[in-house]
Parts: C-alpha cells; structure tokens; sequence
C-alpha cells in the first residue's frame, strides 16, 4: 500500500514538473511574440518621429491614440464574449451554443464597427482642423481593421492557439508598416500612409488567422445546429465593452487630451515615453493573452488549484524578465530617447515614472483579465471607470502646468494603487493570487485560506 501511494506521489510531482515547464515554456513564447511586437513598434515610431517634425509626429500620435481607442470600442466585448462563451458552452458539451456565440461575434463586432466608422466620419466635421479626404479614408480603413482583428484574435487564439494568433496580432501588421515607414524616410512619410500602411498590414493579419481557425474548427461545432442566446450575450456584451473601452481610454487618454490642452509637441514627447514604456504594459498585456483562456477553461471546470499553478509558473517568467528590463530603462532612459531626436529627451521624469508605475502593475499580474472572463466584468468595469475619472481630474490640474511629467505623474499616483487593489481582489473573490507574490511559499497559505472561504460550505 505504501509503495502503490509512493509511486502515486511521484507521478502526481512529475505530472506537476511537466505542466509547469509546460506553462513557463508558453508563457516564454507568448512574451517573447509580445516583446516583439513592442520593439517593432518602437523601431516604427523611432524612425516616423526623426523623419517628421514634432508636431506632425504629433498629429500622428494623437489620431493613433483616438483610433485604436475607438476600436477597442468598436468591437463591442465580443473579443472577450468569445473566449467566455467557449470555454463555458465547451464544458458542457453545448456545440450549438458554440457555434452561434462564434458568429454572433463576427456579425455583431462587424456592425459596431460600422457604426464607430460612421461616428468618426461625423466627429471629424467638428473638428478645428478636419483631417484632407484621404487622411480621412485612411484613418477609417485602420479603425475598422483593427476593430476586426481584435476579435479575430481572440477568436483564433480560443479556437486554433495563441501561436498564431499572437504572431499575427503582433507582428505580421507590424512588418508591413515597418516596411512602407522605412520606405519613406526622405521625409515624404504622412498621416495618409502611415494608417492606410497599418490597416493593410491588419487585413492580412485577420486573413492568415481566419483561414487557420476554419482549418482548426472543431468538427462537432460546425455540424450543430446554431443556437443564439441574444438576450443574455448582449447583456454581457455590454458590460465587457465598456471595462474594455474604460481601459483603453485609460492607455490612451493622456496623449489624447495633451494633444488638445497642450500641443502635439507636449503629445509627441509624451507619446514616446509611453511607448518606450510600455514594452510592460506589452508584457502584461501578452501575460493576460496567454492566461486568459486557461482561466476561463479552468475556472468554469473548478480547477483552482490548477488555475493558481499556471499563474504562479507565468509570474515567475514575468519577474525573471521584468526586472532587469526595468533597471535597465531605468540607468539608459536619456539615451533610449536621444534614439528619437535631441528634442525628446526632455521625455526623462515622465519616461521613469511610467516605467516604475507600469512595473508595479506587471508585477500585480492579470487580476482584471482574470475577473473580466470569470463573471466579474460588471465590478472591473466599475473600478476601471472610478480610476478613468480620477485620472481625467488629475490630468485636468497637473497637464497644463506640469505638461508630460504631469501627465505621467497623474497616471501612476491612480493605476499603481489600483493594479495592487484589484490583485487582492482577485484573490480574495476567485480565490488565486495573480501577483508576483504567489511565487513565494510562505504566501501560498494566504491563498489556501482564501479558497477554503470559498469552498461550499456542506
């Protein structure tokens, strides 16, 4: 008996070694294609900014910040419908319901879509300076395509797996643009073709991760019969997008509003310390790719256990990258923006105090991500729009004395606290740690606890 309960325990630690290089090795590569995304980025804005003057850099920061707000918008929470929908209709063996959440996504993101179009064509006529037609058409095609490929993406990535999806997402779009700015560095780059360069670019991103999902359907699904639950996928619908539109409003908002109560010069130098910057929002953003259908799958088939070992392997790789990532910003930050231009180099406090902040709430882990696909997305999207709002007044007071360390200093006095918030949260409601403080052993009994509160009681 005891040697049958020996050789038990061993294949229990080597089933558990295995899933846990499994979940590092994942969580590696879905970083890395992260990473390189936000380097190409970076490598495209470098070469734009030094190519333009720094208002017309402005101008292309600005309306790149409005637009991919807006496409967050746009899609109407089907991105993250999706990855809920299959996981909990999968679980139950409800094919039908699978297939009509799959489609119901497609068509509903589609007509949001046009419906943002409309708005932007409509917003532009009331602006002081409209953007020329073609900027204007431009601007139109890259809202649309990247409204589209964050459903695409999410989709691919629940059906098919992140590895085409993320290197889709990340980087196919990211070449062509990189190509057609490299192109152009006689200084004949404009608005017109850096949108129209970016939306191509997404529409072969969204035609590469189409023709991998259909090839990857699942049989069973594409032989039922499509059910819809309209009613209660738009209800839910609702409160996704607006957690997810809040957020993004809260990623893009300071370059947006600097560009009207300041100037595009304030917005550009701004503009390049975030994005110097969040090569963590990047990682965060990549951990929560990587996470999130795991959680989904594994919260709704009651595998907490097995959810908290996949973020504690993940937060490992995250702590192990983050950290000299962060000192390194910190010691080079006047350096890295000489990179763009002499002019940007002004960009030192606001480039330090984004990159601590954004340090601390990489290190918090995807706790919203986490609440948003386990039932959770009404209460995020309460706490998203507390802190938007907070963050709008501060930005309001300190912009237009202080500028972008204003600006800076605004965004991480509110998302550091809150990213450490909503992580106890997490913990406290779902019964995981999703911070890097799940990796120490003397915590885990925190967590222990936690879920024993949560356990039915008999």
């Amino acid at each position: 008996m005891r040697f049958t309960n020996k050789i038990r325990s061993m294949l229990a630690k080597l089933q558990s070694f295995v899933a846990s290089h499994q979940a590092m090795a994942g969580a590696v590569l879905a970083l890395a294609i992260k990473g390189g995304g936000a380097v190409l980025m970076i490598v495209v804005f470098t070469l734009a900014a030094r190519t333009m003057s720094a208002g017309a850099f402005g101008d292309i920061a600005v309306w790149f910040n409005v637009l991919s707000c807006l496409a967050v918008a746009a899609v109407f929470g089907q991105e993250n419908l999706i990855v809920r929908s299959w996981a909990e209709y999968g679980s139950g063996g409800q094919f039908g319901l699978m297939a009509g959440a799959y489609r119901f996504g497609w068509t509903t993101s589609a007509a949001a879509t046009v419906i943002a179009c409309i708005a932007l064509i409509v917003g532009d006529q009331f602006m002081s300076a409209p953007l020329p037609l073609p900027a204007l058409g431009a601007a139109i095609a890259f809202l649309a395509a990247q409204s589209m490929l964050h459903y695409s993406s999410h989709s691919c990535r629940t059906i098919h797996g992140f590895r085409v999806s993320e290197f889709n997402r990340e980087l196919t779009w990211r070449l062509v643009l990189l190509l057609v700015v490299a192109l152009h560095l006689h200084g004949d780059l404009t608005l017109t073709t850096f949108f129209a360069a970016a939306a191509a670019g997404m529409c072969l991103s969204i035609a590469i991760q189409t023709v991998a999902t259909f090839r990857k359907f699942p049989a069973e699904v594409a032989a039922a019969r499509r059910q819809f639950a309209r009613k209660e996928w738009f209800a839910r619908a609702r409160s996704m997008c607006l957690s997810a539109s809040v957020e993004a409003m809260g990623q893009y908002a300071e370059v947006i509003l600097l560009g009207f109560l300041v100037a595009p010069a304030a917005a550009a130098t701004y503009f390049i310390a975030a994005r110097i910057a969040n090569i963590f929002a990047m990682i965060s953003s990549g951990l929560n790719t990587y996470t999130v259908t795991q959680v989904s799958t594994l919260h709704f088939a009651g595998e907490i256990e097995g959810l908290q070992h996949v973020l504690r392997s993940v937060m490992t790789v995250v702590f192990v990258l983050v950290t000299p990532l962060f000192i390194l910003l910190v010691i080079a930050a006047s350096p890295i923006l000489s990179i763009f231009g002499p002019s940007y180099v002004a960009g030192y406090v606001p480039l330090v105090v984004l990159a601590s902040a954004s340090f601390i709430v990489t290190l918090s882990g995807p706790a919203s991500g986490i609440l948003m696909v386990t039932g959770g997305e009404r209460l995020w999207s309460r706490i998203a729009i507390l802190s938007l709002m907070l963050r709008v007044l501060l930005m309001l007071y300190l912009a237009p004395r202080y500028g972008a360390s204003g600006a800076a200093f605004g965004w991480a006095i509110v998302n550091a606290p809150v990213a450490i918030g909503v992580s106890l949260l997490c913990r406290k409601r779902r019964g995981v740690d999703s911070s890097v403080l799940s990796i120490l052993p003397g915590l885990r009994m925190l967590t222990h606890a936690a879920r024993a509160q949560l356990a039915p009681r008999p």
